[in-house]
């Protein structure tokens, strides 16, 4: 009687949320890349044979696929976004699963306006790369993890901004903070995890007061139509 007790007492525990069932967070990451099927390609600062050749690939060798304008693949070539023709550019999915890391936090209180994922185009991109956080004007915003600041500054589409380096479990990862109403940390700061460093606003291209938080894995890569290599944030919150 006594060990069928314990049975239902911890039963209930679990049902009631006090206890936890041991189950891992997993993530299942779908990224894309080009392989070069030629030899001596070049690669261009934009989708035509009238912009400035900034260097060549060689057939075999991968890159990051950030989308496609016309008959032109955009890849992550040196950290920038460059362009390749085509006709010689393979495109092709790698999928990954991987325990999701707990040393992130969330960086702001207030509800979720827009997740990540697949987006209509209306704002101009048609995968958007991270969360909304709605909040008033001057809700506090926190470093997600411990890191060092490597951009704060006012400046396109997300307007008052902060980037920040990070190394969990090993790994390096970029956050970003956008569309704030005030930054309170400067370029070269070592910054705690849950510190402030700025606050909510709406400007840069926002139509309502929030923070857009991205999460990237290794240095910032930025695409309209694919992931490229950011994740989503609420994988990692603790």
């Amino acid at each position: 009687m006594k060990r069928m007790i314990t049975t239902m007492t911890m039963t209930a525990l679990v049902v009631s949320g006090f206890a936890t069932t041991g189950t891992e967070k997993v993530e299942a990451a779908t990224t894309y890349k080009v392989k070069v099927t030629a030899d001596g390609l070049r690669v261009r600062t934009g989708p035509s044979t009238a912009y400035k050749v900034v260097g060549s690939v060689n057939s075999g060798q991968t890159f990051n696929y950030l989308g496609v304008s016309g008959s032109w693949t955009k890849i992550s070539y040196g950290g920038t976004a460059r362009y390749i023709s085509s006709t010689y550019a393979k495109k092709y999915s790698v999928t990954t699963s991987s325990k999701a890391t707990s040393g992130f936090s969330r960086p702001a209180s207030g509800r979720i306006a827009q997740g990540y994922g697949a987006a209509s185009g209306v704002y101009g991109y048609t995968f958007h790369n991270g969360i909304d956080i709605a909040a008033p004007t001057g809700t506090p915003v926190y470093a997600s993890a411990s890191g060092t600041v490597i951009t704060s500054r006012y400046y396109g589409a997300y307007g008052n901004h902060i980037m920040m380096k990070h190394t969990v479990n090993g790994l390096s990862y970029t956050t970003v903070y956008a569309h704030l109403s005030s930054r309170a940390v400067s370029v070269g700061q070592t910054i705690a995890k849950g510190s402030r460093i700025g606050n909510i606003g709406n400007t840069g291209n926002s139509f309502g007061s929030h923070l857009h938080f991205e999460m990237h894995r290794g240095n910032y890569v930025y695409s309209a139509s694919s992931a490229a290599n950011s994740v989503n944030p609420l994988n990692y919150f603790n």
